[in-house]
């Protein structure tokens, strides 16, 4: 502040006023007031043009001297689904069009937020993103507006696709891949080509890929006897080393499935063994991958039975896994367990005959929806004196009994498993579009003097379980009959689904893009041909 002393001369004295006034403030417009001697007021007013005495007190409108400051108002934001497992903030900047002035907001987690300063009513602004933790796409709505008249801003973030894939080439050499895919952009963008180390040589890679919400577990065989397990980030970056869930003695593992619980992951497998064959889980801590209680095998171990292709599901409360069994004598069944920390309850047994076949029952997919638990299986029909005619996709809804038809393929594409002595089957694989419908992929395996494979899909509506149209994929988009280890999922924010899938015609990766009308939305291609070659590919996406 700036003390000024202002005299000002009247009648026959001076008086001499002390006035505190902002520095910015001169006093060449001071005036003085000519006051009546004869006056018995005490009070006086001074104006230097500009200020009363007590500075701008006032309003505009006539009241007590002064101007109204200018009405401001905030902007706000709205950010929903961001993932911040990396502690890298979400960055904003707010640029306000009218004084050419910016101001940034870091976010680090889902809320409503405000910029720090508010913008004069009345002034143009637009909102830009800059650093955030990747894996995911952010986008936002009400970006730009007006100061004190357009709502808040909403942004979206949503998590980038992640596959998992893996295949033999021509030579027999296994091979582990993990693709990261931001399909918010056009045309698709493989944004992460990660070659893995498998280990060890098994006869399938076999992985399996699990999101829990803030982290992806991927298993998978490093040999056939041993199940190794990694951490990564929503970014794909590893998070600490691989670990060892599970060493076998004497065993031949088959499929591996993983699913997360509350806190934990449960892997599940079935396993050929001189001593017994057996269907086995194993717990893992969901932070540091250390195995919780030991291995259990989910039904008593057997010399009498065999086991194969298990899936496994958390259904908000246990387990359930499903898998094929087989006796000695050649009766199949696909049979459901319940589990939590011990031994197995059965809780499905699915089974079929035509004359003296047994049909094989195989490849389960279950899925949980958030109230339903859905199981979808193979079914291999027989003439009735042990010859394949056809398959039959199955569904049971809540794991009720008998399963229902889905789809029957007989001789798909002139492939005649029958008269070639052939065989054919079905493998499906789940995800849920939105709060009304699934999404359901499946294989179609056809063999006779050669082998034939399709990758095709069909929306089910929750309520009723209804199949709705099939859409065909390897021979319309990819001219192939050589497309198989197809997987599915789906962002329900916008009902948005995608099928991975591999080609051994091509030796390459492909991604589907469902439309749910009975059209294909498009076709990416994620990993070009591998001039090593693709043999019985598998992929796994999330």
């Amino acid at each position: 502040m700036k003390t000024i002393f202002q005299s000002c001369k009247f009648n026959y004295s001076y008086l001499f006023l002390v006035i505190l006034i902002p520095l910015t403030q001169g006093c060449n417009n001071a005036k003085a007031m000519n006051i009546d001697a004869s006056s018995s007021a005490v009070g006086v007013l001074l104006s230097d043009g500009d200020f009363g005495i007590f500075g701008n007190t006032g309003t505009s409108d006539g009241g007590a001297g002064g101007t109204t400051p200018a009405a401001t108002s905030p902007v706000n934001i709205t950010l929903s689904g961001y993932v911040n497992v990396t502690s890298k903030d979400l960055n904003l900047t707010l640029t306000d069009s009218t004084t050419s002035t910016t101001q940034g907001l870091q976010l680090s987690a889902d809320g409503s937020y405000s910029f720090p300063t508010e913008l004069a009513d009345g002034d143009s602004y637009s909102i830009t993103f800059g650093t955030y933790t990747g894996g995911q796409t952010c986008t936002i709505a009400t970006g730009s507006g007006t100061a004190g008249t357009t709502g808040a801003a909403t942004i979206t973030c949503e998590r980038q696709l992640a596959i998992a894939a893996a295949w033999k080439t021509s030579s027999g050499v296994p091979v582990l891949k993990l693709f990261g895919v931001n399909h918010s952009s056009s045309p698709y963008s493989v944004t992460k080509n990660l070659s893995l180390t498998v280990g060890g040589s098994p006869s399938a890679v076999d992985p399996d890929l699990v999101w829990n919400g803030t982290k992806y577990l991927l298993v998978w065989k490093s040999s056939d006897s041993v199940i190794k397990g990694q951490f990564y980030d929503i970014e794909l970056s590893a998070s600490g080393s691989s670990f060892t869930v599970y060493t076998g003695t004497s065993v031949t593992i088959d499929k591996v499935s993983a699913a997360f619980g509350s806190s934990e992951f449960a892997i599940v497998w079935s396993e050929f063994a001189t001593a017994a064959n057996a269907i086995k889980y194993q717990r893992i801590n969901s932070s540091t991958g250390a195995t919780v209680g030991s291995v259990t095998n989910v039904r008593p171990a057997t010399t009498s039975l065999n086991f194969y292709s298990a899936d496994v599901i958390w259904n908000g409360s246990n387990y359930t896994t499903a898998f094929r069994q087989k006796t000695t004598s050649g009766t199949n069944s696909l049979l459901a367990y319940s589990f939590t920390t011990g031994t197995g309850t059965l809780i499905g047994n699915y089974s079929t005959a035509n004359g003296t076949d047994s049909l094989v029952l195989d490849y389960p997919a279950l899925f949980w929806d958030g109230s339903i638990s859905w199981l979808f299986y193979s079914q291999t029909n027989t003439n009735g004196s042990g010859d394949v005619t056809s398959a039959t996709l199955m569904r049971a809804k809540n794991l009720a009994t008998p399963a229902s038809t889905v789809r029957t393929e007989t001789n798909p594409y002139g492939c005649d498993p029958e008269n070639n002595s052939g065989d054919q089957y079905m493998l499906p694989f789940v995800a849920k579009a939105n709060a009304t419908t699934l999404l359901v992929s499946y294989d179609s395996f056809c063999a006779d003097m050669g082998v034939y494979n399709e990758v095709s899909d069909f929306p089910v509506t929750i309520s009723s379980g209804a199949p709705g149209g099939f859409t065909d994929y390897s021979t319309s988009e990819i001219g192939s009959n050589r497309t198989s280890g197809s997987s599915v999922t789906c962002r329900t924010s916008n009902s948005t689904c995608f099928i991975s899938a591999g080609d051994e015609y091509s030796d390459a990766i492909f991604l589907f893009d469902p439309d749910f009308t009975g059209g294909i939305g498009g076709t990416s291609t994620i990993y070009p041909t591998d001039s090593n070659g693709i043999e019985n590919p598998k992929t796994v996406i999330q």
